[in-house]
Protein backbone atom coordinates (compact mmCIF):
# COMPACT_ATOMS: atom_id res chain seq x y z
CA UNK A 1 0.00 0.00 0.00
CA UNK A 2 1.44 3.37 -1.08
CA UNK A 3 2.12 5.99 1.55
CA UNK A 4 -0.11 9.08 1.51
CA UNK A 5 2.83 11.15 2.74
CA UNK A 6 4.83 10.64 -0.47
CA UNK A 7 6.43 13.95 -1.50
CA UNK A 8 6.79 14.86 -5.15
CA UNK A 9 10.29 16.17 -5.79
CA UNK A 10 13.32 15.67 -8.00
CA UNK A 11 15.60 12.77 -7.17
CA UNK A 12 18.92 13.25 -5.43
CA UNK A 13 20.72 12.54 -8.72
CA UNK A 14 18.74 15.23 -10.52
CA UNK A 15 19.25 17.68 -7.67
CA UNK A 16 23.00 17.05 -7.87
CA UNK A 17 22.85 17.80 -11.59
CA UNK A 18 21.05 21.09 -10.94
CA UNK A 19 23.50 21.88 -8.14
CA UNK A 20 26.51 21.50 -10.43
CA UNK A 21 24.91 23.79 -13.00
CA UNK A 22 24.04 26.45 -10.43
CA UNK A 23 27.47 26.30 -8.75
CA UNK A 24 29.13 26.88 -12.12
CA UNK A 25 26.88 29.87 -12.83
CA UNK A 26 27.49 31.19 -9.32
CA UNK A 27 31.29 31.09 -9.73
CA UNK A 28 31.12 32.84 -13.08
CA UNK A 29 28.70 35.46 -11.75
CA UNK A 30 31.02 36.28 -8.84
CA UNK A 31 33.96 36.68 -11.22
CA UNK A 32 31.94 39.03 -13.42
CA UNK A 33 30.90 41.08 -10.38
CA UNK A 34 34.57 41.48 -9.41
CA UNK A 35 35.33 42.59 -12.97
CA UNK A 36 32.57 45.20 -12.87
CA UNK A 37 33.75 46.54 -9.52
CA UNK A 38 37.33 46.77 -10.81
CA UNK A 39 36.20 48.76 -13.83
CA UNK A 40 34.21 51.15 -11.64
CA UNK A 41 37.27 51.77 -9.46
CA UNK A 42 39.53 52.23 -12.48
CA UNK A 43 37.21 54.73 -14.19
CA UNK A 44 36.71 56.64 -10.93
CA UNK A 45 40.45 56.94 -10.35
CA UNK A 46 41.13 58.07 -13.91
CA UNK A 47 38.37 60.66 -13.76
CA UNK A 48 39.72 62.05 -10.48
CA UNK A 49 43.14 62.55 -12.14
CA UNK A 50 41.46 64.60 -14.87
CA UNK A 51 39.37 66.69 -12.50
CA UNK A 52 38.47 70.06 -14.01
CA UNK A 53 38.56 68.81 -17.60
CA UNK A 54 35.89 69.09 -20.26
CA UNK A 55 32.40 68.88 -18.75
CA UNK A 56 31.31 66.70 -21.69
CA UNK A 57 33.95 64.15 -20.77
CA UNK A 58 32.88 64.35 -17.11
CA UNK A 59 29.27 63.67 -18.10
CA UNK A 60 30.31 60.69 -20.19
CA UNK A 61 32.36 59.27 -17.31
CA UNK A 62 29.42 59.68 -14.91
CA UNK A 63 27.15 57.86 -17.35
CA UNK A 64 29.65 55.02 -17.66
CA UNK A 65 29.95 54.68 -13.89
CA UNK A 66 26.17 54.76 -13.46
CA UNK A 67 25.72 52.03 -16.07
CA UNK A 68 28.37 49.84 -14.43
CA UNK A 69 26.81 50.40 -11.00
CA UNK A 70 23.39 49.31 -12.30
CA UNK A 71 24.96 46.21 -13.82
CA UNK A 72 26.71 45.44 -10.53
CA UNK A 73 23.45 45.81 -8.58
CA UNK A 74 21.70 43.46 -10.98
CA UNK A 75 24.60 41.01 -10.75
CA UNK A 76 24.47 40.99 -6.95
CA UNK A 77 20.75 40.14 -7.08
CA UNK A 78 21.49 37.33 -9.53
CA UNK A 79 24.16 35.93 -7.20
CA UNK A 80 21.70 36.07 -4.29
CA UNK A 81 19.07 34.24 -6.38
CA UNK A 82 21.62 31.54 -7.27
CA UNK A 83 22.59 31.20 -3.60
CA UNK A 84 18.91 30.80 -2.67
CA UNK A 85 18.56 28.10 -5.33
CA UNK A 86 21.54 26.24 -3.84
CA UNK A 87 19.86 26.39 -0.43
CA UNK A 88 16.66 24.89 -1.91
CA UNK A 89 18.74 22.07 -3.36
CA UNK A 90 20.17 21.35 0.10
CA UNK A 91 16.63 21.34 1.50
CA UNK A 92 15.51 19.12 -1.40
CA UNK A 93 12.74 21.57 -2.29
CA UNK A 94 14.37 22.81 -5.49
CA UNK A 95 12.18 22.66 -8.56
CA UNK A 96 8.86 22.69 -6.68
CA UNK A 97 6.55 25.52 -7.82
CA UNK A 98 5.71 27.90 -4.98
CA UNK A 99 2.24 28.51 -6.46
CA UNK A 100 1.00 25.11 -7.56
CA UNK A 101 3.22 22.80 -5.49
CA UNK A 102 3.97 20.80 -8.63
CA UNK A 103 7.35 20.13 -10.21
CA UNK A 104 8.67 22.82 -12.52
CA UNK A 105 9.55 21.48 -15.96
CA UNK A 106 13.19 20.37 -16.05
CA UNK A 107 13.86 22.28 -19.29
CA UNK A 108 12.72 25.50 -17.62
CA UNK A 109 14.99 24.87 -14.65
CA UNK A 110 17.96 24.26 -16.92
CA UNK A 111 17.23 27.49 -18.82
CA UNK A 112 16.37 29.58 -15.74
CA UNK A 113 17.85 27.81 -12.69
CA UNK A 114 16.77 30.57 -10.27
CA UNK A 115 13.06 30.26 -11.06
CA UNK A 116 10.60 29.34 -8.32
CA UNK A 117 7.42 29.18 -10.42
CA UNK A 118 6.29 26.97 -13.26
CA UNK A 119 5.63 28.54 -16.64
CA UNK A 120 1.88 28.01 -16.22
CA UNK A 121 1.81 29.71 -12.82
CA UNK A 122 3.92 32.60 -14.04
CA UNK A 123 1.67 33.11 -17.08
CA UNK A 124 -1.45 33.13 -14.87
CA UNK A 125 0.08 35.70 -12.52
CA UNK A 126 1.05 37.97 -15.41
CA UNK A 127 -2.45 37.67 -16.93
CA UNK A 128 -4.12 38.56 -13.62
CA UNK A 129 -1.83 41.56 -13.19
CA UNK A 130 -2.75 42.80 -16.66
CA UNK A 131 -6.46 42.36 -15.93
CA UNK A 132 -6.15 44.29 -12.65
CA UNK A 133 -4.37 47.11 -14.43
CA UNK A 134 -7.08 47.24 -17.11
CA UNK A 135 -9.84 47.42 -14.49
CA UNK A 136 -8.05 50.23 -12.66
CA UNK A 137 -7.98 52.31 -15.83
CA UNK A 138 -11.58 51.67 -16.95
CA UNK A 139 -13.08 52.04 -13.46
CA UNK A 140 -11.27 55.27 -12.67
CA UNK A 141 -14.02 57.82 -11.71
CA UNK A 142 -11.76 60.72 -12.60
CA UNK A 143 -11.71 59.57 -16.22
CA UNK A 144 -15.52 59.73 -16.37
CA UNK A 145 -15.60 63.15 -14.72
CA UNK A 146 -13.13 64.54 -17.21
CA UNK A 147 -15.24 63.25 -20.09
CA UNK A 148 -18.34 64.89 -18.57
CA UNK A 149 -16.55 68.21 -18.14
CA UNK A 150 -15.48 68.11 -21.74
CA UNK A 151 -19.06 67.51 -22.91
CA UNK A 152 -20.32 70.42 -20.80
CA UNK A 153 -17.70 72.73 -22.23
CA UNK A 154 -18.82 71.93 -25.78
CA UNK A 155 -22.32 73.33 -25.16
CA UNK A 156 -23.04 76.53 -27.09
CA UNK A 157 -24.25 79.38 -24.92
CA UNK A 158 -26.52 81.83 -26.73
CA UNK A 159 -27.76 85.21 -25.56
CA UNK A 160 -30.73 87.15 -26.93
CA UNK A 161 -30.19 90.90 -27.22
CA UNK A 162 -33.32 93.04 -27.52
CA UNK A 163 -33.08 96.38 -29.22
CA UNK A 164 -34.34 99.31 -27.19
CA UNK A 165 -35.40 102.76 -28.39
CA UNK A 166 -32.82 104.70 -30.31
CA UNK A 167 -30.80 106.66 -27.81
CA UNK A 168 -27.79 108.73 -28.57
CA UNK A 169 -24.95 106.93 -26.84
CA UNK A 170 -22.77 108.95 -24.49
CA UNK A 171 -19.28 109.73 -25.62
CA UNK A 172 -17.00 106.73 -25.12
CA UNK A 173 -14.22 107.46 -22.63
CA UNK A 174 -10.71 107.25 -23.90
CA UNK A 175 -9.12 103.97 -22.76
CA UNK A 176 -5.53 103.12 -22.52
CA UNK A 177 -4.55 100.27 -24.86
CA UNK A 178 -3.17 98.22 -21.97
CA UNK A 179 -6.58 98.15 -20.19
CA UNK A 180 -8.05 96.02 -22.99
CA UNK A 181 -5.35 93.42 -22.53
CA UNK A 182 -6.55 89.99 -21.25
CA UNK A 183 -3.16 89.33 -19.68
CA UNK A 184 -2.72 85.96 -21.39
CA UNK A 185 0.84 84.70 -21.02
CA UNK A 186 2.18 81.77 -22.96
CA UNK A 187 4.02 79.71 -21.19
CA UNK A 188 31.72 54.01 -26.01
CA UNK A 189 33.41 51.04 -25.45
CA UNK A 190 33.87 50.50 -21.72
CA UNK A 191 36.09 47.45 -21.90
CA UNK A 192 33.33 45.02 -20.95
CA UNK A 193 34.49 42.26 -23.27
CA UNK A 194 35.26 40.05 -20.29
CA UNK A 195 31.70 40.34 -18.94
CA UNK A 196 29.17 37.71 -19.99
CA UNK A 197 26.07 39.88 -20.33
CA UNK A 198 23.87 36.86 -21.11
CA UNK A 199 24.49 35.56 -17.59
CA UNK A 200 23.72 38.78 -15.74
CA UNK A 201 20.39 38.10 -14.01
CA UNK A 202 19.43 35.73 -16.89
CA UNK A 203 16.05 34.96 -15.36
CA UNK A 204 13.18 35.38 -17.78
CA UNK A 205 12.03 38.68 -16.30
CA UNK A 206 14.81 39.75 -13.97
CA UNK A 207 13.08 38.79 -10.73
CA UNK A 208 13.34 35.75 -8.53
CA UNK A 209 10.68 33.88 -10.51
Amino acid sequence: MASNEEVIRYSDVELAEFGALIQDKLSRAEEQLESLQSQIIEISENSSDKHGGDWVDDSSVNNDIEMLNNMAIRQRKYIQDLSNAMQRIKNKTYGICLVTGELIDKRRLLAVPTTTKSLTAKTDIRRKDEERMTHRITDNPYVKEKKLDKEQKTKIITKIVRKGPAVTPPPKPVMDEDEDDDDYLEEDDLGLDDVDFDNIADDDDGDDD
